[in-house]
């Protein structure tokens, strides 16, 4: 009688568990501020699976003062470093301003997540990221000034609407933002918060629809805060597009019921 050993069939479904857990963890792109060497210009760049950065500013050495640098976080807001730096943006006062943008090596598509931290405590000014979806141009804002919003543009509808508030209160705040592209048209946003004191967990949450343009690139700024205090900056760190492991599941899974399968037969 013919049939296919215990041990055998768990030594195959083990390699294969062990596949499937590889490739759910794999990463498509990566980047940190400890890659830069202690310089963040434009046109740099670091890790993988990003194109280079390109930042602008508007810095003439005074009245206005803008620019992007490597530093530690936690010299004027929460702890995101990796290697004791994080990346940083700075503009003051009124009419200064610092945009540094950058686009994905491969647009993201469906089960894509894109997730960063941001730290950040003064909200006076602007502060924040904006998400763009090739010709499309900007479908997504979020922003922290005096009180806060998330917002949709370009014809993208955002769900649930914007100027939801920021509830300020801790000057170690960090935001966890994860971007999950659930359909050609589609992304979900999850934008929680940390602090030693003031608000905990999620503050922003939701879908961004109406998409024309696949998630193609992004960008973060800093605009007119009233001074050059390290709390006026804002810090950037752990940019990662990993695949949505339920996808890897459900590939593994009819991976390993085929290859079981044609094992039994010919056992």
């Amino acid at each position: 009688m013919h049939g296919f050993p215990i041990m055998k069939r768990f030594a195959l479904i083990s390699g294969l568990a062990l596949i499937l857990a590889t490739a759910a963890s794999a990463t498509t792109a990566i980047d940190n501020a400890s890659n830069y060497g202690g310089s963040w210009t434009n046109n740099s760049t670091g890790g993988s699976g990003f194109l280079n950065w390109t930042i602008s500013n508007n810095n003439n050495g005074g009245p206005l003062f803008a620019g992007s640098f490597i530093g530690n976080s936690t010299s004027g807001a929460g702890n995101i470093n990796t290697s004791g730096v994080s990346f940083g943006l700075y503009a003051n006062p009124a009419t200064a301003f610092v945009d540094a943008s950058r686009a994905f090596a491969l647009a993201l598509t469906t089960g894509d997540v894109f997730s960063f931290q941001l730290a950040l405590n003064f909200d006076n000014g602007n502060k924040g990221f904006n998400i763009f979806g090739g010709t499309q141009g900007q479908v997504f804002n979020f922003n922290v000034g005096t009180g806060g919003s998330v917002s949709a543009s370009s014809g993208a509808t955002l769900n649930p609407g914007s100027g939801l508030g920021y509830n300020y209160g801790g000057s170690d705040a960090v935001f966890n933002v994860n971007l999950t592209v659930t359909s050609s048209t589609q992304f979900s946003y999850n934008i929680g918060r940390t602090s030693s004191s003031g608000f905990q967990g999620t503050l922003f949450s939701g879908t961004v629809s109406g998409l024309t343009n696949v998630v193609t690139g992004f960008s973060y700024y800093v605009s007119g805060t009233d001074s050059g205090s390290a709390q006026n900056n804002l810090y950037i760190n752990s940019l990662s597009v990993v695949p949505e492991p339920s996808t890897f599941a459900l590939l593994g899974l009819g991976l390993a019921a085929c290859a079981l399968r044609r094992k039994m037969k010919v056992s």
